[in-house]
């Protein structure tokens, strides 16, 4: 079953202020983990609450986890609860890269059986239609449901090491050409990609506006990739995040797609220090 993707600036307009409707800003900037909250204070959807995508879509990062590893079960179920989400609320969720950073999110909730969408084009898009923009702080209300979260999409690293064995799924790398082949890694402490990826970067889902591209394109596209069942590909980038952009895309083009390697390359990377240390 292909999940919920988008929402354009008009339909969320009407959205706007009515009951189960919650709006989250992810906007996330990995040089300056201040920045993102900056720039809500600066301006924002109208009612939207702020998410620390570093504090509050990941745990903390660990000697043996990549940059972005996803939080304990019970914590995010709190977290849920804090920014007044239970299993009837509509959820959007947006950022100023293209979906790169809400695409995390909206991830992270759809396996929760939320209703959740990406605004498309996000912040730059809702100011470009001249929308409304926010300055006040939005304390949301606290959902006393109970959400029971589990993240069964997730690809853990010890599946990678074994499909090197039974070649169950293709690994698909959403990063940069020059970061996929080594050329230009500034994030991670080794160059280049887990053995047997392909590379896809998740900025090809996207047009020259920013927006994700027609899904009948992105369809075609993505075939040119695909060439075995939906659930033999496994999705990853540098922590997890961007990864998800290329899932999002996927269901957009009406091609079924979730599992994701959390740990991605900055977790993988740990492992080949480890291993040239022995």
């Amino acid at each position: 079953m292909l999940l919920k993707t988008l929402i354009n600036t008009n339909e969320l307009a009407l959205l706007l202020g009515q009951p189960n409707v919650v709006v989250l800003d992810c906007r996330f900037y990995l040089a300056d983990h201040a920045k993102g909250k900056s720039e809500y204070d600066k301006g924002h959807i109208p009612g939207a609450i702020f998410v620390d995508v570093h504090q509050e879509l990941a745990g903390p990062e660990a000697e043996l986890t990549g940059r972005h590893p996803l939080p304990d079960d019970l914590i995010f179920s709190e977290q849920l609860q804090a920014w007044g989400i239970d299993s009837n609320t509509h959820v959007i969720v947006y950022d100023d890269m293209g979906g790169a950073i809400a695409a995390r999110a909206w991830w992270m909730l759809s396996q929760q059986d939320i209703h959740v969408r990406v605004l498309n084009g996000g912040f730059p898009e809702w100011l470009k239609q001249g929308q409304e923009v926010s300055l006040a702080f939005v304390t949301p209300t606290v959902s006393p449901n109970n959400i029971k979260v589990s993240f069964p999409w997730a690809i853990s690293e010890q599946a990678i090491v074994e499909n090197f064995e039974t070649n169950q799924f293709q690994l698909v790398d959403a990063r940069a050409s020059d970061r996929f082949n080594g050329e230009n890694e500034t994030m991670d402490p080794v160059a280049g990609h887990i053995p047997g990826a392909i590379n896809r970067p998740f900025s090809d889902n996207l047009d020259e506006n920013g927006c994700f591209k027609p899904a009948e394109q992105l369809h075609v596209e993505w075939q040119d990739w695909l060439s075995n069942s939906s659930d033999s590909y496994v999705y990853y980038c540098g922590s997890g995040v961007t990864a998800c952009h290329n899932v999002l895309a996927l269901n957009h083009a009406g091609i079924e797609a979730r599992q994701v390697y959390v740990g991605s390359w900055s977790q993988w990377s740990k492992r080949m220090l480890r291993a040239t240390a022995l």
